[in-house]
């Protein structure tokens, strides 16, 4: 217990002659900790903007839904994009078939999708319109926060009912309730019936500047650019019962529209089957790719202030050799001049860490509220920072350490 006491004792002599040199030249120190300072300023943020990509990003799959297939009429090609010529196809008969015949589906939503004009009480709202059945609510976690969803007898009767988005409603009706009122989406009048929760922003796309009508009463009533057949949709939504029956699912998926549309061995398919799960694992090696990528340009600017370090601890050591000289003789040992000159540049490297990471958890929150992306910073991450900047001074400070630790105490002592 006594060897422990005297180490720790020991070391903290170090750090108090650290700090006393540190105050002594208190403006090279502040210049000095500035190469840290921005390098963990810069790495921190980097993480932090890499983290907030792969939360945007699972947001943005959340919204569509969990365990969920989406089916598109895009030909899905071995060896690159499809070609202009490629035409695929997908109907709401092939969606009643997926819903009969693959096991573990839940419910199948198809869908059309229109860009429509939205005109009430003198205000006009551009918005996607989104022509479904009832069931693309539950399959994409859809909920209203006022009125109803979608029924069976609205899509059955192709009635002229719409459920809009918060963004929409902010644009079409100010301090009023819009459950009730009409619109006129493409100069047809419509009556609003519910309104969605907010989902909010991900990646700048605006996850509530939408609106949800019956596919019938789309089909029927406003044009979609579909010409191909009377029931061609847009895509279709799977929604699977766990994740196991999703994978299962896929392959199910892909083996009865194939022979549907009787496509033979190793010819190009007319649809593109993709799960949320292959999304999830897709975007997140595509935003580890670009954290890594940030993480290392980052690195640059902190190994520079390790190099910044490791010159002003050969300045210090050469300031200070008779310093040094005086303490070998009166009989500290050469791990003694060697721990307090590593001492010296870790402290340096700690303060100048401690700022950086001040400084990147403001510039975090700061871009948090003005560009509305998210910028985590962990705990881990801020103690793996500040201890990361002391090792850099260790490792840099490391040279000039040995170095002083080396010196003659006779030549030393005779040094101008």
């Amino acid at each position: 217990m006594s060897e422990l006491l005297n180490a720790l004792a020991g070391w903290g002599v170090n750090v108090a002659i650290a700090i006393t040199a540190l105050r002594t030249n208190l403006l090279r120190s502040i210049l000095t900790t500035l190469g840290v300072m921005i390098g963990v300023f810069s790495v921190i943020l980097a993480v932090a903007v890499g983290n907030g990509a792969q939360v945007s990003v699972n947001q943005q799959i959340a919204t569509l839904g969990s365990n969920m297939a989406i089916v598109v009429p895009e030909p899905e090609r071995a060896n690159g994009p499809p070609r202009p010529g490629d035409r695929g196809r997908l109907t709401e008969r092939d969606g009643e078939a997926i819903a009969r015949q693959v096991p573990g589906v839940n419910a199948v939503a198809p869908q059309i999708r229109t860009s429509v004009q939205m005109v009430t009480g003198g205000r006009s709202a551009s918005t996607q319109a989104i022509g479904s059945t009832e069931e693309y609510g539950s399959i994409s976690n859809l909920a209203t926060s006022d009125g109803r969803f979608l029924t069976g007898s609205d899509v059955g009767a192709a009635t002229r009912v719409v459920v809009i988005g918060q963004t929409v409603a902010d644009k079409l009706f100010v301090d009023i309730n819009p459950i009730g009122e009409t619109v006129r989406i493409n100069r047809v009048p419509f009556t609003v019936i519910g309104l969605l929760e907010s989902k909010g922003s991900n990646l700048g796309n605006d996850n509530d500047d939408q609106i949800i009508m019956p596919i019938s009463t789309l089909r029927q009533r406003l044009s979609t650019g579909l010409a191909q057949g009377p029931d061609d949709v847009t895509l279709l939504f799977v929604g699977f019962e766990d994740e196991d029956s999703l994978v299962a699912g896929d392959r199910e998926i892909k083996s009865l529209l194939r022979a549907r549309y009787r496509v033979s061995k190793g010819k190009i398919t007319p649809f593109t089957v993709r799960t949320t799960k292959e999304i999830a694992e897709t975007s997140g090696q595509v935003t580890q790719i670009f954290q890594a990528v940030l993480v290392a340009i980052a690195s640059i600017s902190l190994l520079v202030g390790g190099i910044g370090i490791m010159n002003i601890m050969l300045v210090s050591v050469t300031e200070r050799t008779r310093e040094i000289g005086l303490r070998m003789a009166l009989g500290a040992k050469r791990r003694d001049i060697r721990n307090q000159f590593l001492v010296e540049a870790a402290v340096l490297c700690l303060i100048g860490g401690a700022i950086g990471l001040t400084l990147a958890m403001v510039a975090a929150a700061v871009f948090q509220q003005v560009a509305e992306f998210p910028a985590p910073i962990g705990w881990d991450t801020a103690v793996l920072a500040v201890a990361f900047s002391a090792v850099i001074g260790l490792v840099f400070g490391g040279y000039p350490a040995i170095r002083a630790s080396r010196l003659s105490p006779i030549e030393a002592l005779r040094s101008e």
